[in-house]
């Protein structure tokens, strides 16, 4: 019939309409609802009050945690993007392609691999007796703290993000046209220049997608700042948890996920603004 083809689509949307739905929108109006809900003798109870709001956005406790997951998130975006374009870009552009192809795999292995195993195996490297502080010792530097403090926290995002961030940097570089590279060559155009001023535009969409992936992996992390700095100063994700075991303050710790939430979008809009606005020159 005439109308088929215009049902058809309906039809094979449905169901991720109704994944979507179900698994994505329902919660989230849960969690902005239930912050207007208050607790009591540690039991919810469906209100609509501002409590709740005024207490988490007036407190110092969550100013603090959301400066200090803004600068660390911040911070892990802007390591990755220095570590992430070289690295993407060797593998990319000077390794052989069975190197290259290697290199890819070993960059992919991770994301399979548990984050908890990571970090636990980056505690035992970074503990007292560890393998880097017991070299230091052999060599009569002595052991460093690097447990507990903004390395260790460091390491442990960017173990998280890095490998997601050169992955994406790597497929730009490798779809960039050859013939650009060797008419800036044909120019004259130093090495720096020509990552300057021909890849680093071509690849512009990309390197706004990597850093916006990794400043959203690191601004919700929660099980790097809980086992590599002992969530000491607390982030947001570990304020959550807090506000959760004092006194079943679920309504409470929702204002700060739904916080989160939006510090995230504007993040993932200005992202995407940033990107179209460098396609349209």
């Amino acid at each position: 019939t005439a109308g088929a083809p215009a049902v058809l689509p309906l039809v094979l949307g449905a169901p991720v309409v109704a994944w979507q739905a179900v698994f994505f929108a329902a919660p989230l109006i849960f969690l902005v609802v239930i912050t207007f809900w208050q607790v009591k003798s540690f039991r919810l109870e469906p209100a609509f009050v501002l409590d709740n709001w005024e207490r988490i956005l007036g407190s110092g406790t969550f100013h603090s945690a959301l400066i200090h997951t803004l600068l660390i998130a911040s911070t892990t975006t802007v390591l990755g993007l220095l570590l992430a374009f070289p690295a993407a870009y060797t593998i990319a552009l000077r390794l052989p392609t069975r190197l290259r192809d290697l290199a890819v795999a070993m960059l992919v292995l991770p994301v399979f691999t548990s984050y908890m195993l990571r970090i636990y195996a980056w505690q035992i490297v970074l503990s007292p007796e560890g393998m880097v502080n017991s070299a230091l010792q052999w060599v009569g530097i002595g052991a460093l703290p690097m447990l507990g403090g903004a390395f260790s926290l460091q390491i442990g995002l960017l173990t998280l993000t890095l490998p997601i961030a050169v992955l994406i940097l790597t497929f730009a570089l490798s779809g960039v046209d050859p013939t650009l590279i060797e008419a800036a060559e044909n120019m004259g155009y130093r090495r720096s220049r020509v990552i300057a001023h021909v890849l680093i535009p071509a690849v512009r969409p990309a390197l706004t997608l990597a850093a916006t992936t990794t400043f959203l992996l690191a601004f919700g992390d929660y099980v790097s700042p809980l086992f590599m700095t002992g969530s000491k100063p607390p982030t947001l994700s570990i304020l959550i948890v807090d506000t959760v075991k004092s006194g079943s303050q679920w309504p409470r710790a929702s204002v700060v996920g739904v916080a989160m939430l939006v510090v995230l979008g504007l993040v993932f809009g200005l992202g995407r603004w940033f990107a179209s606005r460098g396609n349209k020159r």
